[in-house]
């Protein structure tokens, strides 16, 4: 790689956010990338965010950093987007937690792409939080996104079924689902 072209991480961070945001992509950048391991393969889901595709990494591997890290409480909103594509799932649930109060229509597919998480952990604190979310930006978000919330909730339904059936009987009572339908409802 040629050391002036874009790392890994920062291309993937700059494509993760709306053309308007850049600013932001660049402050997570500058807050992460002492974490990141660049070696990691990235693939990226895509969502359509005001207007615009933007790139979701699947996974972002950040070994340099811990959940009960004290400076994860002072990552501003961006950094807090991308570690929520970590591949350590304390980080993934950390950084969704504190996204929750986040009203911005750049953070909401972070938000809901977890909700198709194989982690329970992180799936139910976002069905807990809906009340608190901005209904119009994941309405938004949702009819925007058809497609891609019809794959959320397959992959959602598919860990139902292979971890928690024990746990909820009833598919319709699963987090993970029972969240992608209220937000689904928002958007009819």
């Amino acid at each position: 790689m040629d050391r002036n072209s874009p790392k890994p991480f920062a291309e993937a961070a700059r494509g993760a956010f709306p053309f308007a945001g850049r600013a932001l992509a660049e402050q997570a950048i500058g807050c992460l990338s002492r974490f990141v391991d660049d070696s990691y393969r990235m693939r990226s889901a895509e969502f359509d965010v005001l207007g615009e595709t933007v790139r979701l990494p699947n996974r972002l591997y950040f070994p340099g950093l811990s959940a009960t890290d004290p400076m994860m409480a002072g990552l501003p909103p961006a950094a807090l987007c991308l570690v929520s594509r970590a591949t350590d799932g304390y980080l993934r649930q950390r950084a969704v937690v504190s996204l929750l109060g986040v009203g911005d229509a750049w953070a909401a597919p972070f938000v809901a792409s977890l909700l198709a998480d194989y982690v329970r952990e992180i799936v139910e604190p976002i069905h807990d939080g809906l009340p608190a979310l901005n209904r119009s930006i994941y309405a938004n978000l949702v009819r925007e996104n058809r497609g891609a919330f019809r794959v959320l909730r397959a992959r959602a339904t598919s860990y139902w079924a292979a971890y928690y059936r024990h746990l909820y009987p009833e598919k319709r009572d699963y987090p993970g689902l029972k969240a992608l339908h209220e937000m689904e409802a928002w958007a009819a």
